[in-house]
């Protein structure tokens, strides 16, 4: 749980792949079956599928090694677990869970705007996939039919995924008038004093608060470096950065209002998934707490092993000058093997069943 040829006959066997890859209703009948029940919820196909890089289920993961599918779908039984687990504690009615869903409820609104795009628009078809399988063919002539399709999908679907998101931020945009107060960020860029309130920019109805970006660079220890050197032009590129990115999230969620977005199945998908990756990783922090803290001898180990891995070992770091990183990389696999260890009691007391021919043909 890591949060993880023969070209005449290839062609005639890609085409027949592509055909049954893409099928219509049995390829949205088949996103409904149910691959893993975890406590009795269902992990679906489509669930499953989208975690593995296909959006809402948009085609087959067949030329996937099955091991790399059982290792993703391993991930979505511990979220599932963690998140179980955390609800019975109570962990949705702390502060702690308020302030995190409030930080990430505004993603939930662009990401089912772009997932009920993506149910009307995403589509594929033979011809394109065939095409790109072609091209991947003459880079490699040994690839398999399956991991060929399997790759013309994803690359297609990627393209088509960039241009779906583009002309829906467009749409938003011009929709919901989108504005920015320049002279307010020149003034911020200068060190000059302006309220909390100031607006920075709008959309529709949203607006960016100078406190708005205030408490995104505080939150981030990198960004808040930059901050305080007060030099006027990183301080005015971080500020319109801050700007420019949350107010496309702005913009969707004013959208969306005005579309009639909340409550729809698209919202209620995307509001539950926030939900649980919340909670798990509430859960990841309060579990892993209890890991012991790395020793000096467990940190000389780990860079010595790193050492003994490099091919030119003159080309190593001084050990003092890694210590404290590679003690934070220990620390972190010692976390992570506590709340390991979490997951597979929580697995061992419950009941998780996986169904395999399904998983094989996710």
């Amino acid at each position: 749980m890591k949060t993880p040829g023969k070209v005449v006959c290839a062609v005639v066997m890609a085409v027949i792949l592509i055909a049954a890859f893409l099928g219509g209703c049995s390829q949205n009948d088949f996103n409904k079956q149910v691959v893993a029940t975890v406590n009795g919820e269902d992990i679906s196909v489509l669930d499953a599928r989208e975690y593995l890089g296909a959006p809402v289920g948009s085609f087959s993961l067949d030329g996937m090694p099955l091991e790399q599918k059982k290792a993703v779908l391993d991930q979505l039984i511990a979220i599932r677990l963690a998140a179980q687990s955390g609800k019975a504690m109570g962990i949705d009615n702390t502060q702690e869970y308020k302030d995190a869903f409030k930080k990430n409820e505004i993603g939930v609104t662009a990401d089912a705007l772009i997932r009920r795009e993506l149910i009307k628009r995403l589509k594929l078809n033979e011809k394109e996939v065939k095409a790109e399988v072609e091209k991947i063919r003459k880079e490699n002539a040994e690839i398999s039919d399956a991991e060929a399709t399997l790759q013309a999908s994803k690359a297609i679907v990627g393209q088509k995924l960039r241009e779906i998101q583009k002309k829906l931020i467009e749409a938003a945009r011009k929709e919901t008038g989108v504005s920015f107060d320049n002279n307010a960020i020149e003034q911020i860029s200068k060190g000059e004093k302006i309220p909390d309130n100031a607006v920075l920019a709008s959309a529709g109805d949203e607006k960016i608060l100078f406190s708005d970006v205030k408490k995104i660079i505080s939150d981030t220890p990198m960004l808040a470096s930059f901050y305080e050197k007060q030099d006027p032009e990183i301080t005015k590129a971080l500020v319109s950065k801050i700007v420019e990115q949350d107010i496309i999230l702005r913009s969707l969620k004013a959208y969306a209002a005005k579309h009639g977005l909340e409550g729809s199945k698209e919202y209620k998908s995307s509001l539950l998934n926030m939900e649980r990756a919340v909670i798990a990783n509430l859960m990841f922090d309060n579990v892993s707490s209890g890991a012991t803290r790395a020793s000096d001898e467990e940190v000389a180990a780990e860079y010595n092993r790193r050492v003994k891995e490099m091919q030119n070992k003159s080309q190593a770091p001084p050990y003092k000058e890694v210590k404290e990183q590679l003690r934070e990389m220990v620390n972190g696999y010692k976390r992570q093997s506590v709340f390991e260890e979490y997951i597979e009691n929580l697995r061992k007391q419950g009941t998780v069943t996986v169904d395999e021919d399904i998983l094989k043909k996710l």
